[in-house]
């Protein structure tokens, strides 16, 4: 089975109804997506930019998030996988969801990585919620979630591909001096889970003067860069082969037992 998806580089600050948002659905409606993937906590400010919680802007972010969902079917995709600001047992949470137009919103699971560094205080705003990292069902693929820090965290990775994920979700906030870190984590999380890896980031300068470094990226099972995003070309699309990937999880070092 062959799937058109999608990633991105989303403006620092957007938000639902936005000129920026306007731009990024109509850019997603005209590549006509299976599945697409937005960025990490992709609408409003960066909060975890902050040294210290605040619960005024804990209470925005909530808001912003909840607008934002109400409208992913603007984007005209069968499958949106991305993260957002959540509330759950009174622990702020930032949760992967799956959102389709027949089932809504689901959600899948919760980042347990935080940094605690300048711009990324994000050990100081959240909390893990319950640990686990699930396959779940997005219409025709199985896809594993790790969000952001968590690409960083191979064992998953290759967990993921053991459970039979076709795709591993990276929605992540990062900087551009970073980047290529990044991309040798992406193209090593496709190697040894044989699955496909797509990632979206945000892009620019917000009102922090804190700098995304954008680079949406689709790697294939082989760990090869097979799309990636720029200035110019904010939405960027692959066929995936779902054959491809059961090929590669049979092959090595997907088989290798441990």
């Amino acid at each position: 089975m062959r799937l058109r998806v999608g990633v991105c580089e989303a403006a620092p600050e957007m938000e639902a109804g936005s000129g920026d948002w306007g731009r990024l659905t109509e850019r997603v409606r005209e590549a006509g997506l299976d599945v697409f993937l937005i960025n990490e906590m992709p609408f409003g400010r960066w909060l975890s930019a902050g040294e210290s919680f605040d619960e005024a802007a804990w209470r925005k972010c909530l808001e912003v998030h909840e607008e934002g969902v109400e409208r992913l079917d603007e984007l005209g995709v069968k499958v949106v996988l991305g993260s957002r600001a959540r509330e759950l047992n009174e622990q702020r949470v930032n949760e992967a969801f799956v959102w389709t137009p027949s089932d809504g919103y689901r959600a899948v699971h919760t980042k347990q990585y935080f940094p605690d560094e300048e711009g990324y205080y994000e050990a100081r705003w959240f909390h893990a919620g319950e640990r686990h990292f699930r396959v779940a069902q997005a219409g025709p693929i199985r896809v594993g979630f790790l969000i952001c820090t968590e690409i960083m965290f191979n064992e998953h990775a290759r967990r993921y591909g053991r459970y039979g994920a076709h795709v591993i979700a990276v929605p992540r906030a990062v900087g551009k001096w970073s980047l290529p870190r990044w991309l040798v984590a992406m193209r090593m999380a496709a190697t040894v889970s044989g699955c496909y890896v797509m990632t979206s980031n945000r892009n620019g300068i917000d009102s922090n003067g804190q700098e995304f470094g954008g680079r949406g990226w689709i790697v294939d099972p082989s760990g090869d860069l097979v799309a990636q995003t720029s200035a110019v070309s904010s939405v960027v699309t692959y066929n995936i082969d779902l054959d491809c990937v059961a090929t590669a999880q049979s092959e090595y070092p997907c088989y290798v037992k441990e």
